[in-house]
Parts: structure tokens; C-alpha cells; sequence
């Protein structure tokens, strides 16, 4: 990975953003993403499009979503400690003796999810598994009044560390889920923009950072309906399902560093897999398939629905204990994806139709 780009993932990672707090991750995307499009342009509810303007009848979307999930500040009990919701999708078994900031208006607060230690436990007794009631935040407040002086009911909350480098090629974040996505997006319009191919027979592309992903996968369908693409591919993690206690039989057979994972199934457009398989063996980039089942859980699904319908495809990055503090990934598996995303527009030309036939 370049350094200039390696540089751009740490900061677009380490920035906070739950769910409907999305801005600052959408600066550091517009900041990088802006010398590469013609323009960018910003809807109501914070999703960023950079748009490549070409000349050909064929227009892509690509789009990774913005936010991670998060807890947020639900209500503060008279000793000061915080109790809250949550933010997308998460075992509260993960949250136990996490260190957490709170994204107050005054600027971060830090915090830890307590829980009794085991010595308090009756004898004989073992640790309950929690559930999200039975967990409290303890900013180090000394009563509720205390506590309000920094912290406010709606507060988001963000648990997990920033990036860490690992061993042969891995890494770890709290939100790989998707900041990767936006990143790919963001690095293969910095590919297309020096592409070679002319203008007037490129298709335009629309380079999407999008909102509200992690709370009902709704966010993209607004852009989707307002630019009408030909064809829109969403940049996403899925389960890397090589790791101890995931079943080797109910799900598919993926694995972080064998490349970008493509879905076949119900709601992908069977033409589109074809053509990004076929960019994937142009390009000599490995791949790997998974299903889908009628839902991708992505932002493709809105994509789809979005006016008269949108032909969609779902490019995955491989990704170990999602919706945890510590998301792994194989660094490598980035380049790959944006490598096989600038091969397929690349090669996306005017004769193409995405209509069964």
C-alpha cells in the first residue's frame, strides 16, 4: 500500500463516527476524495458523493458506508454512571471491561464499561452472561450532577481501540466495519481519475461515502435515487469464517488474504457478477464467492429498490470478529479490491447491458 494512501485509512479509521454522526469521517473522505472527482456533492442527511464525470451512456456507483457502530447515552442514575443503547448491532458479551469515549459536546469523555469482578460473586457462583441492562459506563463521575456537567442524554458512545499493525499482514480496528469500504471507494476513483482511457468513453462514476448503514441500511437508496446509475456496487466486510467456533458447514468458506469476496445469489444482478468476475481474472486479483439469499444486509439493498430498480453487487472484504472492539483484516486485501473495482469500470463500455435477456 502506498504511504500516502496508508496515511489516508489510519485517519479516515481513527475518527470517531456511530450512526447519524458521520461528519468528521466525511471531511477526511471529501478532503482526499475532492482533487480526484470533477466535483463532490453533499444530501441532507450527510452522504458524500465525488463525481467523475464521463462521457459514455453507463454510469457506476460505488458506495462504502461511513459509520460504525456505537452506544448512546440512554440516562445518568443519581451515583453518575451512564447507562445507554445501542448503536447498530452488538453482543453485550463484547462490551464487558471495554474502554469507551463519549462523544460529548465539549469534546471526548473516557469511560469503561464496568461489571462485578468475580470475587464479588457469590462462592460457587460464575459470571452471568450480561445482557445490554445489566451495563453501565463509569466516567469517574461522583454523582449525577457531576456527570451532566460533561456528558448529556443522546450522546453517542464509541468502545474499541484505533489502529494497530499485527503480524503478517493484519491489522486491527474497531471499524474495519466499513471504513475499509469508504476507503476503497475513495482509492479507486484516485485509480480512475489517472486513468488514460478518454473521457467521452468512460462511464461516469459515482464515488460514494454513505450514512446510516449500521441502523437500517437505508442511507444509499437517497443517493442512488437522485443519480439513477446504471449499475451500483457496494463496498462492504464480510465473515471471514476461518477462526475458532464459527460452523465450517451453515456458512461460506472465507478466509482474510485470499482477496475481495463477490456474492452470487438472489439480490445480485447475476450480469454484474459475471463482468466482476471476469475484471477479477483480467486483473489477476484472487477472489473468493459467498451467497446471498435474497438480502446482502448491505447498503446494495436499498440500491436495488431505489426508482424503477438498480442491477447491484456486493464486493467484500474478508473480516475477523465483526461488530467488536478489535476487527481484524489482511491489509492486502484492500488493494486487491480497489484493483479489481478500477479493472471492471475500466472495461465497462457502452455495448454493456445488465438487462436479462
Amino acid at each position: 500500500m502506498r504511504a500516502p494512501s496508508k496515511d489516508f485509512l489510519v485517519r479516515l479509521l481513527n475518527v470517531p463516527g456511530p450512526t447519524n454522526f458521520e461528519v468528521p469521517v466525511q471531511r477526511i473522505w471529501r478532503k482526499y476524495a475532492d482533487p480526484f472527482a470533477d466535483r463532490v456533492e453533499v444530501d441532507t442527511y450527510g452522504n458524500h458523493t465525488a463525481i467523475l464525470e464521463g462521457g459514455g451512456k453507463n454510469s457506476v456507483m460505488l458506495v462504502g458506508h461511513a459509520d460504525e457502530v456505537g452506544l448512546i447515552v440512554r440516562r445518568v442514575d443519581p451515583s453518575g454512571m451512564l447507562w445507554f443503547g445501542q448503536i447498530g448491532g452488538i453482543d453485550p458479551a463484547v462490551l464487558v471491561g471495554t474502554r469507551v469515549r463519549v462523544l460529548a459536546k465539549k469534546g471526548e469523555v473516557a469511560g469503561v464499561v464496568g461489571f462485578p469482578a468475580i470475587h464479588l460473586l457469590p462462592r460457587g457462583e460464575t459470571a452471568k452472561t450480561p445482557k445490554l441492562a445489566d451495563l453501565c459506563i463509569d466516567i469517574g463521575a461522583a454523582s449525577k450532577k457531576d456527570a451532566e456537567k460533561h456528558v448529556a442524554v443522546g450522546d453517542p458512545v464509541i468502545f474499541g481501540e484505533d489502529f494497530r499493525e499485527m503480524l503478517g499482514g493484519f491489522a486491527s480496528h474497531r471499524a474495519f466495519d466499513n471504513r475499509v469500504g469508504c476507503w476503497v471507494v475513495a482509492e479507486t476513483l484516485r485509480e480512475l481519475s489517472a486513468g488514460k482511457r478518454a473521457k467521452a468513453k468512460r462511464p461516469t462514476l459515482y464515488a460514494v461515502s454513505s450514512v446510516q448503514e449500521e441502523t437500517g441500511v437505508w442511507g444509499a437508496g437517497l443517493v442512488a435515487y437522485r443519480y439513477k446509475p446504471t449499475v451500483a456496487i457496494a463496498i462492504d466486510v464480510t465473515h471471514d469464517t476461518s477462526t475458532p467456533g464459527v460452523s465450517k458447514t451453515a456458512l461460506a468458506d472465507i478466509v482474510c488474504g485470499k482477496g475481495p469476496v463477490l456474492s452470487r445469489g438472489i439480490r445480485n444482478s447475476r450480469i454484474l457478477f459475471e463482468r466482476l468476475e471476469k475484471a477479477a481474472k483480467s486483473a489477476r486479483v484472487s477472489f473468493q464467492t459467498e451467497i446471498d439469499e435474497g438480502h446482502t444486509w448491505t447498503d446494495a439493498d436499498p440500491i436495488s429498490r431505489a426508482g424503477a430498480g438498480i442491477p447491484v453487487a456486493t464486493v467484500s472484504v474478508a473480516c475477523r470478529y465483526m461488530h467488536t472492539p478489535c476487527e481484524v483484516i489482511r491489509l492486502d486485501d484492500l488493494d486487491k479490491t480497489v484493483k479489481l473495482l478500477a479493472r471492471f469500470v475500466e472495461e465497462l463500455d457502452d455495448a454493456a447491458s445488465f438487462i436479462p435477456r
